[in-house]
This record gives C-alpha cells, structure tokens and sequence, in this order.
C-alpha cells in the first residue's frame, strides 16, 4: 500500500455527479481502486468530516471535502510450517525432497 498519512480531496466542477471510489483514484494515484474501496469499507474516508456509512459509488457534488486516512502496512512475513516431507538425499549443497503435487512452495496469495 502507499504512504500513510492524511489525504485531503476537495471535489472539483468535474467530478460532480462522479463516484467517490473514482475521484480518489484520479487524485491518489499511487493507490489502487480496490485498496480505495477497502480503505472506504473500513470508515477511513469521511465526506465533509461524516464518517460513515460513506460507500464508495457515492456520488460527489463540486466542493465536498474528502479526507482519506491510509494506515501504515502490517508487516508481513512468512511463518515457517513443520511439513512431514521425505528427503531422498542431503549434503552441503543440495537437498532432494519427495514433495506431494500440489503443495505450495513459496507464500502465495491462496
């Protein structure tokens, strides 16, 4: 995600009529409109000072005042899992395991 911080968006004779999620992608670039519509979802985007329920197809009229507050990102890191796998040869240098088809290998998404 982007840097945190306080974002202020002021609604601009353009964007009357235009979905909130759609302004602040055109104003916060370096966030992506899904990660908008979380950040919306989680009541961290306030119309005017409202906090929510603000939802993201909200249409905007010339002048409202958006504030977005981006939280800093939650360190991440892979755990290590005790796999009961059966390692055919071991040295210094190389390690062959019978790995099972479809066993993930490296973190993933699922």
């Amino acid at each position: 995600m982007a840097a945190e911080g306080t974002r202020a968006v002021v609604a601009g004779p353009d964007d009357t009529g235009a979905r909130l999620d759609h302004v602040l992608a055109r104003a916060c670039p370096d966030l992506s409109r899904s990660q908008i519509q979380r950040l919306i979802h989680e009541g961290l985007v306030a119309i005017e000072g409202r906090r929510p329920p603000v939802k993201p197809g909200h249409r905007l009229d010339a002048g409202e005042r958006i504030t977005l507050s981006v939280p800093a990102p939650a360190p991440v890191a892979p755990a290590a899992e005790a796999l009961p796998l059966t390692i055919l040869y071991d040295d210094a240098d190389l390690v062959v395991i019978d790995k099972p088809a479809g066993m993930v290998v490296h973190p993933a998404a699922g």
